[in-house]
């Protein structure tokens, strides 16, 4: 990999009103990087700069969210004085725009990683700098995140896994030093490495993670230190259960994704720590209401700026040639043909305003005012953006179940949560295609629906696509996305 240096990108993370303060760290020599790993000050620097980079326009601020990955699977018809959009929702990954987005995004996944492993080398090498429960939460909290950056690299370039689990896919990096790495076989990469990494997360992480016992806002330190605080903006033990759980299902074992979906939703303590959002602050909410959900995310990425999303790609007044929108009457028509009493229908869509302008916009992302007298922790859900939710634990552990009855009743208790109705039985694909619809109106700007498509290897259905009324079929053309040139130069 053409990684020349490496760079640690630091932020101590004070408050969520601090969270603005950034402090950059570019180590000169080893000398520099023992000196930031021999306080426990510079071991935060360098974690919390990770889940900074993390956030950044070429990973999930942006690419891995709500534009990228999202116009390749159908979900807008972008404006077609964007050549660089236009290009995108055409499959065109040879457009050079394209070319240059794809490489950012690579480069960007292997960079963190590779600051993950200089974080765990050190973990490993600098003993007593760190509390042992504390140097177990970020071996942890690393560990997961180097197997979650990989595993969506994999599922980006890698094969289509439902057919050649056996092709090669992508290296998998566990040193810091600037090498070229083997391409792996996808399921080598998914069985020898990322379930591994995440195996030893869970293992560290279930004797130490304050998550468990406090929730999101839990920490081990007093009131006045809060560098553990804000499990949500970690991958905390939680996230790391889902996390395995979306693996096995994408490499075709519902039983085991089955098993770690039922330990996290059995789990009292998830529901606690966890809650459905709240439609009594919700619906009745104009002023500034929580349209992420976030009290449903088990992971997720400070974004100070999001506001600045809606109004640079979704706002037909404000966006313009970024614009993003589905084809007219997309959003009332199909996607929510019927019910339109869903929470997400009445909260994350208005009607769209302007000359000629029609269908709805998309306003998960808009800015929202701060609530008089609340304090920056409670104002969190306006900077925040999901990882991984709740919801998606529910819509494994329906897809996995063998029973069609239980598919359906893990289906509607996620629907309750909608403000939907329950469902009867009806067939297996009738809880297919329900099920297809929840990921669609679920997970809307946050990139997860192109990885349905992919795992599955199905069609973009025409009542499923917000691009136009045609249906695209499965192809690996569509769904393997090139490796950058100069990865391929490399070897």
């Amino acid at each position: 990999m053409k990684l020349k240096d490496i760079i640690l990108f630091g932020v101590i993370l004070v408050s969520v009103a601090g969270c603005a303060d950034f402090l950059d760290v570019q180590p000169k020599d080893k000398q520099s990087e023992k000196q930031l790993f021999a306080t426990r000050g510079g071991f935060y620097t360098a974690v919390n700069g990770i889940y900074n980079k993390m956030a950044s326009p070429a990973l999930y601020g942006k690419n891995l969210s709500y534009e990228l990955v999202d116009v390749i699977s159908k979900r807008y018809l972008p404006l077609q004085v964007s050549t660089y959009l236009t290009a995108l929702s055409g499959f065109d990954y040879t457009n050079s725009l394209v070319e240059t987005e794809l490489s950012n995004t690579w480069a960007a996944a292997y960079n963190t990683v590779l600051n993950c492993n200089v974080v765990l080398e050190n973990i490993d090498e600098s003993t007593g700098v760190l509390p042992v429960e504390e140097s177990r939460v970020l071996k942890g909290e690393m560990l997961a995140v180097r197997a979650f950056l990989h595993f969506d690299m994999l599922r980006l370039f890698g094969p289509v896994y439902k057919l050649n689990p056996k092709a090669e896919s992508i290296p998998y990096n566990e040193t810091s030093k600037v090498m070229a790495l083997p391409l792996l076989a996808a399921d080598s990469v998914i069985h020898e490495k990322v379930l591994r990494d995440l195996d030893e997360a869970e293992s560290l992480l279930a004797d130490s993670d304050p998550v468990i016992e406090g929730g999101p806002m839990a920490s081990l330190e007093d009131d006045q230190d809060v560098y553990l605080r804000y499990r949500q903006l970690r991958m905390n033990y939680y996230a790391v259960l889902a996390l395995k759980a979306r693996v096995y299902l994408y490499a075709g074992e519902p039983g085991k994704a089955l098993e770690m979906a039922r330990k996290l939703l059995a789990d009292a303590k998830v529901n606690e720590h966890f809650p459905a959002v709240d439609p009594n602050k919700l619906l009745a909410n104009q002023s500034n209401p929580d349209r992420v959900f976030s009290t449903e995310v088990l992971a997720g990425i400070y974004k100070k700026d999001r506001k600045d999303i809606y109004t640079g790609y979704f706002d037909s007044e404000q966006a313009g040639n970024n614009y993003l929108h589905p084809r007219k009457d997309f959003v009332n028509t199909n996607l929510f043909a019927g019910e339109t009493q869903d929470y997400r229908f009445q909260t994350w869509w208005q009607v769209a305003s302007g000359v000629g302008e029609s269908g709805h916009v998309f306003i998960k992302y808009k800015g929202i005012d701060k609530p008089t007298g609340d304090t920056e922790a409670e104002y969190f859900y306006a900077v925040f953006m999901s990882l991984i939710r709740l919801s998606e634990v529910y819509y494994i552990a329906a897809e996995s179940e063998p029973v069609l009855a239980d598919k359906y009743e893990w289906l509607n208790r996620m629907r309750t949560r909608r403000g939907l109705p329950v469902l009867g039985v009806v067939s297996e694909e009738d809880f297919m295609k329900r099920l297809r619809m929840e990921y669609l109106r679920e997970f809307l700007g946050e990139g997860q629906i192109f990885y349905l498509y992919k795992r599955l290897f199905s069609n973009i259905n025409s009542d499923e696509n917000g691009y136009d009324t045609n249906t695209y079929g499965a192809k690996e053309e569509r769904y393997v996305l090139p490796l950058p040139s100069g990865e391929i130069a490399n070897r």
